[in-house]
C-alpha cells in the first residue's frame, strides 16, 4: 500500500463516485512539467473506497511511459449538464492485479486491448488524489453543504450562483 494520503472522509469519496458516475470520462495530462503536456480521454473504471481513481492501460501506451518518469497527473472531469465540473491533482501507480483488472474489465476496453483482459500488456492505473477543485451549481444536485473534501474543504459561494471550492488533502 502507498505512503500517499487517502479521502478520509466518506462523504468526500461518495461525491467523487457521483461525479464519475455522471460523467466516468475525463481528460487525464501526464507530462506535467513539459510542454506542451500530453492530455488524452480516458473512461474511469471506478472510483475505490479510498477515493482513488482506477484505470485500464496499457504498458506500451505514452501514458505508462509519462507516469513512469512522472508520476503526477492531472484529470479532469466535466459534466455541463448538471453544472459539475472537477480537476484533480494525484499521484499515478501502476498496478498488475489480475483480479482488479477483470472487476474493472469492460466491452468497451476491447476497442483499446482486442485481446482481451489477459493481455501481458494491461494494467491497472490508479490515480491517488492530491488536491482538487470543483465547482457545483445549487440547482444542480445537492451538495451534501459542499462536503466534498480530502481531509479538508474549504468552500465558497460565487457570484454566479454556484458552488465551488477547493479539495485539498
Amino acid at each position: 500500500m502507498s505512503n500517499h494520503a487517502r479521502i478520509r472522509d466518506r462523504e468526500a469519496t461518495e461525491k467523487l463516485k457521483e461525479i464519475v458516475k455522471h460523467q466516468g470520462i475525463c481528460m487525464m495530462i501526464t507530462n506535467v512539467d513539459e510542454h506542451p503536456t500530453n492530455s488524452r480521454p480516458m473512461g474511469v473504471g471506478e472510483v475505490d473506497d479510498e477515493g482513488n481513481f482506477l484505470f485500464l492501460t496499457l504498458r506500451t501506451s505514452r501514458k505508462y511511459a509519462d507516469v513512469t518518469k512522472d508520476p503526477r497527473v492531472y484529470l479532469y472531469f466535466a459534466n455541463p449538464g448538471d453544472q459539475e465540473f472537477l480537476s484533480v491533482l494525484g499521484t499515478a501507480e501502476v498496478l498488475n492485479d489480475m483480479a482488479k483488472k477483470k472487476d474493472l474489465w469492460n466491452p468497451l476496453a476491447k476497442a483499446w486491448v482486442p485481446d482481451g483482459v489477459e493481455n501481458p500488456d494491461l494494467r491497472v492505473m490508479k490515480v491517488v488524489p492530491q488536491d482538487g477543485y470543483y465547482w457545483d451549481t445549487r440547482d444542480g444536485k445537492v451538495v451534501a453543504a459542499v462536503k466534498i473534501a480530502f481531509a479538508l474543504i474549504t468552500g465558497k459561494t460565487s457570484d454566479d450562483g454556484g458552488v465551488e471550492g477547493r479539495v485539498k488533502v
